[in-house]
């Protein structure tokens, strides 16, 4: 399996746990999901924030409906970069299909890809 290059630390996706565990104001990305009969964390949504992956991890409570979460946080050019391996690395499985968008005016494209 690929990995998703954000360590071992997998969190209850709950709002008490972010507040406790996610520093504000940072960009970064995150990776939602659930985990199988052995405990093994399985990616279903990833994604990121450019400027507070604390903020948008808080907007996806009631909204996405998963039961664990991961978050690294990272610059905004690392932050897409990571999103697009996650992205081609684990597409099959995800629930958002859809290639990550680049931070608007950074004329980046992804590196595996070229989009």
């Amino acid at each position: 399996m690929p990995s998703l290059h954000m360590g071992n630390e997998v969190y209850h996706f709950q709002a008490e746990v972010i507040e406790r565990v996610v520093v504000a104001g940072q960009p970064g990305n995150y990776v939602l999901g659930e985990k199988d009969p052995t405990g093994e964390f399985f990616p279903k949504f990833i994604g990121r924030s450019d400027t507070d992956v604390k903020a948008e991890l808080r907007s996806k409570l009631g909204v996405l409906n998963y039961g664990f979460f991961k978050v690294a946080n990272s610059g905004p050019n690392n932050a897409y970069d990571l999103e697009c391996a996650q992205y081609h690395g684990f597409r099959t499985q995800l629930d958002n299909m859809t290639h990550p968008a680049s931070t608007p005016g950074s004329g980046r494209t992804c590196f595996l890809c070229g989009l």
